[in-house]
């Protein structure tokens, strides 16, 4: 029976931010494997991205991808396939709004006042993408395999960011800020999406059902997530300053960017873990005994 689940951003958290490498957590991320934690992504990447770096990484489960707009589970990963939600060959898909399609349509709107001050990533070539995120094209044109959000390449001053995000919000949408690009979903993001699958975990897996949940991020759009979890790692970024998380206790922050940071932090949550496992324990050998 695993003590935890571990919901973590990937770039600039487990992925280093410029080389989108992820060798210093390796020994971190195999031994959490070994034991059976379950290590699920909740990032702003897409279903094509995240799937080839599980891959990589040699992490099979559920995936939490474009900011929260969606969840991807595995067929056979013992969760029930909500009504209504899509599937394929491999994989079931619980979204919490409408298509890309519908989200750019809305977007429309707002064209003639802000249309120069930004760039849809999935219009611009994968050589430009490759250029923007320092991808190689393979991965470039796999991140511009957007289902559920829309991700603009912002022009305007961080000003303009602002005003555009209200207006985005006049028109019952979300505008979330991540380490590069501005996000535009419909609805959900990461902590409604971690909030969501946690519960059905807890619930349809008798092995998870008393999981603690975890997280790991670095960025703005994390702070949510960071924040509904029984614990949580703010990872240090190399480019920007810590965001505000408003947490009563359980957070750490690494002293170490990147994935370095992730090790050393999520090393520190599972200790947590079993401390408090332990003194559950304790707790209930007393309370048994007082009984007796």
């Amino acid at each position: 029976m695993s003590s935890a689940v571990i919901y973590t951003d990937l770039d600039g958290s487990l992925l280093d931010h410029h080389t989108y490498a992820f060798s210093e957590a390796q020994p971190t991320l195999t031994a959490l494997l070994e034991r059976g934690i379950p290590i699920i992504p909740c990032t702003s990447k897409t279903r094509a991205e995240t799937l080839n770096l599980m891959q990589t990484m040699g992490i099979d489960g559920p995936m939490i991808i474009e900011n929260g707009a969606a969840i991807w589970v595995p067929l056979d990963w013992g969760l029930e396939r909500p009504e209504g939600s899509d599937s394929d060959a491999h994989a079931w898909c619980h979204s919490f709004g409408p298509s890309r399609g519908m989200i750019r349509r809305q977007l429309a709107i707002l064209n003639i006042e802000w249309g120069n001050r930004y760039q849809s990533l999935c219009e611009l070539s994968d050589k430009q993408v490759a250029a923007v995120t320092g991808l190689d094209l393979e991965s470039a044109a796999r991140a511009k395999q957007r289902q559920h959000s829309e991700t603009l390449v912002w022009l305007g001053t961080p000003a303009d960011r602002k005003a555009f995000a209200t207006q985005v919000e006049a028109l019952d949408m979300r505008c979330v800020e991540g380490g590069r690009f501005v996000h535009v979903l419909a609805s959900g993001g990461k902590a409604e999406a971690v909030s969501w699958l946690h519960h059905k975990i807890r619930r349809e897996r008798p092995d998870l059902k008393r999981a603690r949940s975890l997280s790991a991020g670095d960025a703005e759009n994390d702070v949510e997530m960071l924040e509904v979890t029984d614990l949580a790692l703010l990872v240090r970024s190399p480019v920007n300053e810590p965001p505000m998380v408003r947490r009563r206790g359980g957070l750490v922050i690494s002293d170490i960017a990147g994935p370095a940071g992730w090790a050393e932090g999520m090393e520190a949550l599972i200790e947590r873990v079993e401390e408090e496992e332990d003194r559950d324990r304790l707790l209930s050998k007393r309370h048994d005994h007082n009984a007796a």
